[in-house]
């Protein structure tokens, strides 16, 4: 393939590593070359904190690993013929370089043990979200919110947290896989090529886009890409002329905007009210013509070459002999999605992951590879409308195909009419399934319609795991918790806290130890963890009857709509706007005496409760939908602080009666936090932490003002 771009080291070593990777080993992958722009050495003592160091020997005491930090950019060449790469929407369009090869490149982080022999030889590769790195996050327990900065920096131990993940000498990848993803600092993100059609003089590929927008306060622009991500630039067009509607709900009937009442601005990328603004209560939705899609499907095939050089070649600085990748949310949406399409096989054949942790994707996938997609959107329960997501097949193993009448349409099987369908089927057909962990929170059962993945579309019975996956259901917890204790502020109502903080990262901690487990040493996991209809613990919304009066619950969990997205949906292109189907069939958790959820693996908040944790929430105070859920927080009621200060209504027991003393409270602590740790949803090194933040519970809930006797 001949020499392309150089392997770079800085702020480590003195010299320059030039190797040209792609002729070096190209059965092995298709990653050209690495730019390392810094490798940075780091310590882990044995407490657990990091501390910057120059040396770089990894010569340390027996009490501290060396780790280093690897960033830079990896380049790919995808072969546009490969087998390998046929599902990519557009490949055929894209341009080549003299190789007959499509490049793309993106940002990458790698963490690992200076010692090769501290390496324990697995990889855990990260699909970050919208850019962002969430590992470190979600396992080490980075107080960090979601839109800070995410560059690293060695001396600041809030970007490290309680190195749960070095502490079993992992080493930790991310690679970018996104390519309209924001820009900040330490963002991930694929610049990939756009589409080229040689048929036409200009060689333009045009074609309709669509954004749409729920409006809750005025506004004199709009965007056209979602929470600063790159967007589809608008081009002038008579015929078709862009459209702009708006509907006072999801089902509503639209109604045409003037266009004399708004415009694109200079730049494309945004629409402006000529005179007042867009007006709050509103759905917004524009259909306009845009041009040069970039090929947003790449984002697959560099996540599998990322691990795949990984895995094989010996030039790579960070190789490794096994890999389980991760995502959370619409990076686990987008593993979802990658495995759908077959994509765990590289350009040669060979399987890439050993396991995957797929973590909050519910039973979405996404918009990833059709043309003028939009990979930061997904239909939610009130926001970003009938996107591509919501499409059947939800399960591992195969189902039949539902059935179709006039106004119930579903997607064939992506790109050819089978009979029955499976999440699975590509990989089993290659050999290439991986080991599986599903884990979701209460939310995506009420906000991402996780019941899908194991029952029937119509919602009439119970569909077994595939024996290669294990699903997770963490009673009640939220999409993100909150942290604790509720501000005084997210006080919505007289005892209803808009946000949870059940706290996820104990349970899922321990379920990355089993899974690796599972991968390294074949070890059996626990069985799948879930509702089931059998059970009666997975139930339609409407028969759920919370013990608080006047509790108000959603008009409906997230909708899950039958889709048909045109005919040429087959080449990945969506007609616009595309034809809403009548929906699938969306059941919920069931609760205990409490309101909270009763099944699944129940956290410590729910063992010990010091009240009702609900993982949905309303749009309380909205101009519009007020009675649609509002994403990802949860709420939270405490018990009463006594009898006295109960609520008429409120059935649930008050705090003193549950607990009359802090000797009794912390006695059900330990016997919960015991019970976990037999049980294998607490890790023994995790037990003071879960304990700390049991007793800061008591604190708070036995301290609270009571309100006024209300009886």
């Amino acid at each position: 393939m001949g020499s392309f771009r150089r392997i770079a080291t800085s702020q480590l070593f003195l010299f320059v590593l030039v190797a040209s990777l792609g002729s070096a080993q190209p059965s092995f992958s298709r990653v050209l070359s690495l730019e390392i722009e810094r490798r940075t050495p780091i310590l882990l003592t044995a407490s657990g904190e990091f501390t910057a160091t120059d040396d770089t020997s990894g010569d340390t005491d027996a009490d501290t690993i060396a780790y280093e930090l690897i960033e830079g950019r990896v380049y790919f060449g995808f072969d546009p013929t490969s087998p390998a790469n046929a599902l990519i929407t557009d490949i055929h369009l894209a341009p080549l370089n003299q190789e007959g090869l499509i490049e793309a490149s993106s940002d990458f982080t790698a963490l690992q043990p200076v010692r090769p022999e501290d390496r324990r030889g697995t990889a855990l590769i990260e699909a970050p979200n919208r850019g962002r790195r969430l590992a470190l996050r979600k396992f080490n327990r980075l107080q960090q919110g979601f839109l800070s900065d995410a560059t690293l920096d060695p001396k600041d131990p809030t970007n490290w947290g309680d190195s749960f993940l070095m502490k079993r000498g992992l080493t930790v990848l991310s690679v970018g896989w996104q390519a309209d993803a924001p820009t900040f600092p330490g963002a991930q993100r694929l610049e990939v090529p756009r589409a080229q059609n040689p048929n036409k003089t200009d060689g333009v590929v045009r074609g309709l886009a669509r954004s749409d927008w729920v409006v809750d306060t005025p506004s004199k622009k709009l965007p056209l890409a979602v929470h600063q991500h790159t967007a589809h630039l608008a081009i002038p067009s008579e015929s078709p002329a862009p459209r702009l509607t708006r509907r006072r709900g999801r089902e509503a009937e639209r109604e045409i905007v003037d266009p004399s009442s708004w415009h694109f601005v200079t730049s494309r990328d945004s629409i402006e009210a000529t005179s007042g603004d867009f007006e709050a209560g509103w759905i917004y939705e524009l259909i306009y013509l845009s041009e040069a899609p970039p090929i947003m499907g790449l984002g697959f095939a560099a996540f599998r070459d990322f691990a795949a050089f990984a895995e094989t070649n010996t030039d790579c600085p960070f190789l490794v002999e096994k890999s389980i990748a991760t995502g959370v949310s619409q990076s686990g949406r987008f593993l979802r999605d990658f495995l759908y399409q077959g994509f765990n096989t590289d350009e040669t054949g060979r399987v890439v992951f050993d396991g995957m942790m797929i973590l909050i994707g519910g039973a979405g996938r996404g918009g990833l590879n059709h043309r003028f997609s939009h990979p930061g959107r997904v239909s939610n329960p009130y926001a970003n409308f009938f996107y591509p997501g919501d499409d059947f097949p939800f399960t591992g193993v195969d189902l039949p195909h539902p059935s179709k009448t006039h106004d119930d349409t579903t997607n064939t099987h992506d790109r050819g009419d089978m009979p029955r369908a499976g999440l699975f089927d590509r990989a089993i057909e290659k050999s290439s399934l991986p080991k599986i962990f599903q884990i979701n929170t209460g939310y995506e059962y009420w906000g991402r319609g996780a019941s899908l993945i194991h029952t029937t579309p119509d919602g009439t019975e119970d569909v077994a795991p595939h024996a290669n996956e294990r699903l997770f259901h963490i009673a009640s917890a939220p999409h993100y918790s909150l942290p604790f204790p509720p501000v005084p502020q997210s006080e919505v109502l007289p005892g209803l806290f808009l946000g949870s903080s059940v706290d996820t990262s104990f349970i899922t901690r321990a379920l990355l130890e089993r899974l690796l487990a599972w991968v390294e040493r074949d070890i059996d996991p626990p069985p799948s963890s879930i509702p089931t209809l059998e059970a009666k613990t997975l139930v339609l919304p409407a028969s759920l009857k919370y013990p608080v009066a006047g509790l108000k619950l959603p008009r409906s969990p997230h909708v899950a709509y039958r889709m048909h997205y045109g005919p040429g949906w087959a080449r990945g292109i969506v007609s616009q706007p595309p034809s809403v189907g009548t929906p699938y069939a969306i059941h919920v958790p069931a609760i205990d005496a409490l309101g909270s959820e009763r099944s699944g693996i129940r956290p410590l908040e729910l063992q010990v409760p010091i009240g009702t944790y609900t993982p949905w929430a309303l749009r309380h105070g909205k101009p519009g939908g007020s009675d649609e859920m509002t994403g990802y927080i949860g709420s939270f009621l405490p018990l009463a602080k006594n009898q006295a200060s109960k609520k008429t209504g409120d059935d649930r027991p008050d705090f003193m009666t549950l607990y009359p003393n802090l000797d009794t409270y912390e006695t059900r602590l330990t016997q919960a936090i015991d019970e976990m740790t037999q049980a294998g949803w607490l890790l023994p090194e995790d037990r003071r932490l879960a304990f700390q933040a049991g007793t800061a519970r008591w604190e708070w809930a036995q301290s609270r003002p009571s309100p006024e006797h209300t009886r």
